[in-house]
This record gives C-alpha cells, structure tokens and sequence, in this order.
C-alpha cells in the first residue's frame, strides 16, 4: 500500500461519522468537569495576620488604623483535602508596611502558603484601608487619684507623685489633646492618719500611645479632720494682780476666739468653756496703759485657739 493511499485511509477513518465523534468526546469531557466539580468543597478559616511596621522613631509614620487579629480565607478542594486545614497552618499573612505610605493593602494569593490540591478563591475583607499620622514625644504630668474612706474624722491631703512628669510616645492625633497621664486608683480605704507611700501602675496605654515608664512613686497623708469655729465678744479677763495694786481693765473688754479641732468635740463646745485671759505683769504696780498677751484655759484636748487680738492694753482704773 503506497502513502497515499495510507493517508486517505486515515483520513476516512477519522472523518467518517465525525459528528458523533465529536459530540461524544463533548459530552465525556462535560462529565468529566461536572463529575469532578461534584466532588469540591469551599471552606472558609480565620488565618492570623501581622505586619511589619516603620522604626519607631520620632518624626517616623506610625499607623493609626488597628489592623485585625485575623482575616477570613475561603479555599476550594475535595473535602478529604480542605477538611483538616487549619488557619494557623496557613499563616500568618504578613503584610510590609514599612513605607509608611500605602493607604490601602490588597489580600491576594501570594500572601498565604496552600497544600497542593487547594486552590484560592479570596480573602475576607479583600482589602484592609490604612491612616498613618506621625510619631511623636512629649512629656506629660502625671495625676494620681486616691479613694476610699480614711479611718473615721480624718481625710486624705498632700497627694505627691514621682516623678511628676513621663515621656509619652504616639501619634500626634492621641497626644495633641492631652496633658496628663493618670495612675491606676490608690485605695487608702481605712488607714487612720499617718503617711503613706505606694508603688502605683499607670493608666493602660490606648491609642498607639506608650510611655517611658509603667510606675510612678505615689506619697500621701491621712490627717485628723479639722474643723473650726468662731467665738465672738467674749470677756477678758484680767489675772495676776499683786495685793494692793489698781485694779487693770482690759481694753478692748472683748476679744474674738477661733477654735479649731476634732468637729465632734467643736460641735460640743460652749461659749462659757472660752476664758481669755490677760495676766498683768508682777514687777511693779501698772500706773500706765501696759500691752498684754491673751491667752485661753479651759479648752479640752485636740482643740486649739487664736484670740484675735492677740494683746489687750491693761488700764489702770479705780475698780469695779
């Protein structure tokens, strides 16, 4: 047989009946993809994601916008295949941002390592959006703040805190507004009056905002509390004449009394239980007007007193 006639031979064979050739070949490979799409699955795992940000440095961009801890990843293969995946076996996605300038970071295949057999279909957002500001340092004072009811009829005073100011770092949004950093509570519930020194933590930071140092030293005191009243016109009375001296009027005849002390026992105290006294020197009898101090008796324990004035002029008279 010569070529010729071989190759029309061959060319009978595969032309004759071609149509139903044809459309059998169609219909066996439309099987073959519905038979074999039958047998896929879609699953979707949270996969972590990190970043790598700019140096921290003054002056640096620093992102302002939280990224999430996780992104969703939707994936496509026979169930034997996507069953067992999990997301932390595929991540982290790790995206570079340490340009400080993209405003917009895109999710696609080449951010995560699939197991042959699997393919991608897309990640859930598909994109994260960005906002950067600037880094920025500042110092910022320091406010302590003590609560709590002290032992009773007392109350808390001179509140002091060291270092009084910390560095902060952060954006310059989150620090612009502010001026102070504030301490975690100090309880000084039931301490009676002394004082007191205690090693206190620092607000937590927020914001992308951190400072130079976690504690602060935080002194204060629990002191008596201290009432005051006042005393009007009452009698000086005029002590420590020698026998046979004139007698010595006081001028002015009255004075003013402030007490101050325990507000229980303030709250208790007469009028009458105030005795200022002026005592006339014993040298020599007085012929002339001669300044005296006035002082008060008779008050009780805890309470003190300030006579205004606080000297009288003793007068010589003729008595009573």
């Amino acid at each position: 047989m010569t070529l010729g006639s071989r190759l029309a031979a061959a060319r009978s064979l595969v032309l004759e009946n071609f149509g139903y050739k044809f459309a059998s070949l169609a219909i066996s490979v439309t099987l073959f993809m519905v038979f074999r799409g039958a047998g896929a699955v879609q699953r979707s795992v949270d996969v972590p994601i990190t970043a790598v940000l700019p140096a921290a440095y003054a002056g640096n961009p620093v992102l302002i916008t939280p990224l999430p801890e996780r992104v969703r990843l939707t994936v496509r293969g026979t169930p034997s295949v996507v069953a067992p995946l999990r997301g932390d076996e595929m991540g982290p996605v790790q995206i570079d941002l340490r340009d400080g300038r993209r405003r917009r970071v895109y999710l696609d295949r080449s951010l995560v390592i699939l197991p042959a057999g699997v393919d991608f279909v897309g990640f859930n957002p598909p994109s994260i959006d960005l906002r950067w500001d600037a880094l920025v340092t500042r110092p910022l004072a320091v406010r302590a703040s003590v609560v709590g009811n002290t032992a009773p009829r007392s109350h808390i005073t001179a509140v002091t805190v060291e270092p009084e100011r910390v560095q902060a770092r952060g954006p310059s949004l989150a620090l612009e507004a502010r001026d102070a950093v504030h301490t975690v509570a100090v309880d000084a519930s039931g301490l009676s009056p002394g004082r007191y020194e205690r090693r206190v933590s620092l607000e937590a930071p927020r914001d992308g905002v951190d400072y130079s140092m976690a504690q602060v030293r935080v002194t204060f005191e629990v002191e008596p509390l201290i009432g005051e009243r006042r005393f009007e016109r009452l009698p000086v009375t005029v002590r420590g004449l020698p026998r046979g001296a004139p007698y010595l009027e006081a001028r002015p005849p009255v004075v003013a009394v402030v007490v101050t002390g325990d507000p229980e026992l303030l709250s208790e105290l007469l009028p009458s239980q105030i005795v200022p006294v002026a005592t006339a020197p014993d040298t020599t009898p007085i012929r002339v007007a001669t300044e005296a101090r006035v002082q008060t008796v008779t008050l009780r324990e805890g309470l003190t007193a300030v006579v205004e004035p606080p000297q009288v002029l003793l007068v010589p008279t003729r008595g009573p």
